[in-house]
């Protein structure tokens, strides 16, 4: 890698790059390319400074629009900011996409796990549960965690990843990707197995009478179904249902399925009067 003291790149010229990628990121996503356009629009203004040879800058334009995709939020501006930082260095044409290869793979999957699985799902769901009460709070609330915390993840990690340069895949290795993603999925399932109750909602009006006799008169006992099984064990049948989604998904049902079949017991059990 061939590589130059100069500094060619200013700030001016790095917030040009991180504003395309804020709002260009999935500029003509493609099934074929995926996020190489975006990519490349977030680039460009750096390879203009880095490769001022009329041919040079083609062959970076046209390599920067090969196959590209990870995570929009972590992995992204990690990748694009150690990128400048080795086209500021001077680097080859194939140390810059060994780098976007050798990364984009691994921070997809930490970041889709951290992001998707387990922030927006935590997220969503105490919003969802405020919105289904009533509450105002609840919409406006997932909006601005997710605008806010989602820019100053992505600003800190672009110029946290521009200063590190080619020193980035070290600071990623070491298992390091591999034990926040467990970690990140283990959380996210008991944080999202603790909202299974207020998220799925089931209860049976079903009630039971008997005639028992009360100092020496007969009366009607009621026994109230719902009320019983919530002494055995509080929220059992969003429990079973949660169960039953689970055990399905996990026996290779695609998601599709799990909802007709959820919807079907829902229908039949609410027209038998079982379900309310």
């Amino acid at each position: 890698m061939e590589t130059t003291a100069e500094k060619k790149l200013t700030r001016s010229d790095l917030m040009k790059s991180f504003w395309r990628y804020l709002f260009l990121n999935q500029l003509g996503w493609n099934y074929e390319r995926m996020q190489s356009v975006g990519y490349c629009a977030a680039i460009l203004p750096i390879l203009r400074k880095t490769r001022p040879d009329p041919e040079e800058f083609k062959e970076a334009f046209i390599t920067n629009l090969n196959f590209f995709n990870t995570n929009p939020v972590v992995g992204y501006p990690l990748i694009l900011g150690a990128h400048i930082a080795l086209e500021e260095m001077g680097a080859s044409l194939e140390t810059t996409e060994g780098l976007k290869v050798g990364l984009m793979g691994p921070l997809a999957g930490v970041g889709d796990t951290i992001v998707w699985a387990l922030y927006n799902s935590i997220i969503m769901s105490i919003g969802s549960v405020m919105a289904l009460q009533g509450n105002i709070m609840g919409p406006i609330m997932v909006i601005l965690l997710v605008l806010i915390p989602y820019f100053a993840v992505r600003y800190w990690q672009f110029f946290w990843a521009y200063r590190q340069g080619s020193n980035l895949i070290a600071q990623l290795g070491s298992g390091m990707i591999a034990r926040i993603t467990e970690l990140a999925t283990i959380v996210g399932l008991i944080v999202i197995g603790g909202f299974a109750p207020s998220i799925v909602r089931l209860t049976t009006p079903l009630e039971w009478s008997r005639e028992v006799e009360v100092r020496g008169e007969m009366t009607t006992q009621v026994v109230n179904i719902q009320e019983q099984l919530d002494a055995i064990l509080p929220y059992m049948l969003p429990l079973l249902v949660t169960w039953l989604a689970y055990a399905l998904l996990k026996r290779g049902w695609s998601p599709i399925r799990v909802i007709i079949v959820l919807t079907a017991i829902g229908f039949i059990g609410g027209a038998l009067g079982i379900l309310g």
